[in-house]
């Protein structure tokens, strides 16, 4: 799905609306700015919101990108969310680097490449060598998720490496860049909670246990508020190890929701995970 960001601001500015005004309560200036320079799609919630106020239909400002490559990319994506990583290495060696043309597929196809590098191949350094190259040539904004979620893949990479203090300083980059420039208004529900669930992990193994506490529970939040279960037995189980470290009494009722959402879900590493902390 893609935006016509000259079409919304055709849009608005027949309402004699500036943007200031549209972003007004639903998001930032600077979000629909970008929304109609950069043609990139926020959260569903923001643009039904955005449409709402501009008294148009959600469908006369989005098209559908059913194109081959746009296809494949998307597929990638809904591979990796549900941890299919030998599914998603086969479907993105379907795509060469000479198909991609706009900065948001090379954005994407890096992005991709270095998840599979470090969570299915265990190869943090040709995950950064990804990461890097789709922050450094492709980012270029603050709002960008993707900002985010390279940082975050450079975090992670450096903690498989074992080279604590560069984990730190890009995990706390990564927190800036939540606290200050809004890059999940941008952001579908998934990603988002994607993001939370790396940053909430990467901070207890930085033994920030407020952080992970934090992060987890916003992300726990957010899905109770969607009624979706994504990811919710990973961030109890986060939630609840970073309460047992700090002696909080609700630590065994979390991982004890953890397990139960773990056999809910079908994921046997996490249900193993838990008794063991259990058994501690």
């Amino acid at each position: 799905m893609r935006i016509l960001g000259d079409k919304l601001k055709q849009i608005r500015k027949a309402r004699g609306m500036s943007q200031a005004e549209l972003a007004k309560g639903i998001c930032t200036q600077a979000t629909i700015s970008l929304i109609e320079k950069k043609e990139q799609v926020p959260s569903t919630k923001i643009l039904l919101e955005i449409c709402k106020r501009l008294e148009i239909t959600l469908d006369s400002v989005i098209v559908q990108e059913d194109d081959q490559l746009h296809v494949l990319l998307s597929r990638v994506q809904a591979l990796l969310f549900t941890n299919e990583f030998k599914k998603a290495r086969d479907l993105i060696q379907q795509i060469y680097t000479d198909q991609l043309v706009k900065a948001d597929d090379y954005k994407r196809y890096y992005y991709f490449q270095g998840q599979i590098k470090l969570l299915l191949e265990n190869k943090p350094d040709d995950a950064l060598f990804f990461f890097n190259r789709a922050f450094n040539q492709y980012v270029v904004s603050q709002t960008d998720v993707y900002g985010i979620l390279c940082i975050i893949g450079i975090s992670k990479s450096y903690l498989m490496k074992g080279a604590l203090e560069r984990v730190r300083i890009y995990a706390e980059q990564a927190v800036e860049m939540l606290e200050n420039s809004d890059p999940l208004a941008m952001a579908d529900f998934q990603v988002e909670l994607q993001i939370y669930n790396h940053l909430a992990g990467i901070l207890f193994e930085l033994k920030d246990y407020e952080g992970a506490i934090k992060y987890a529970q916003l992300a726990i939040d957010e899905a109770i508020d969607k009624q979706s279960l994504y990811l919710l037995d990973a961030l109890y189980f986060i939630l609840g190890r970073a309460e047992h470290v700090l002696h909080r009494e609700n630590a065994l009722q979390d991982l004890t929701v953890a397990k139960t959402l773990a056999l809910i879900r079908h994921h046997p590493e996490i249900i193993v995970q838990v008794d063991q902390q259990l058994a501690e």
